[in-house]
């Protein structure tokens, strides 16, 4: 089987973005995988999120990850990166303004209004 591939030294939270030519299988998967795969042998593999002709895929752990592009017979492309881990925003509430002058006040004390 013909396939493009890129390896990646990349941790938790990390985005692997592929953009395949054409509609294609894209297989994301670790080292030992990956060996498996290039070998002929049985495997297991994760599947990206697909919006339009990209393909998302959020690491799940820190490892060496492979982004796998199976071409089969035809003449694929595909273009492939690493990005940043968005930043974490479940930590950051926007608050109404009455609220938020409550909680600047502390514990305890009420605002008179």
């Amino acid at each position: 089987m013909k396939f493009l591939f890129r390896k990646y030294p990349a941790k938790k939270g990390e985005v692997i973005e592929v953009e395949p030519s054409a509609p294609t299988v894209v297989k994301f998967m670790t080292s030992k995988e990956f060996k498996n795969y290039a070998g002929g042998r049985t495997h297991t593999y994760y599947k990206g999120q697909q919006e339009d002709e990209l393909i998302r895929f959020s690491l799940p752990f820190d490892s060496i990850w492979y982004a796998v592009v199976e071409k089969g017979d035809e003449a694929i492309t595909a273009k492939c990166k690493l990005c940043a881990a968005p930043p974490a925003s479940e930590n950051w509430i926007q608050a109404p303004e009455a609220e938020a002058e409550l909680e600047s006040l502390g514990t305890g004390e009420q605002s008179e209004e």
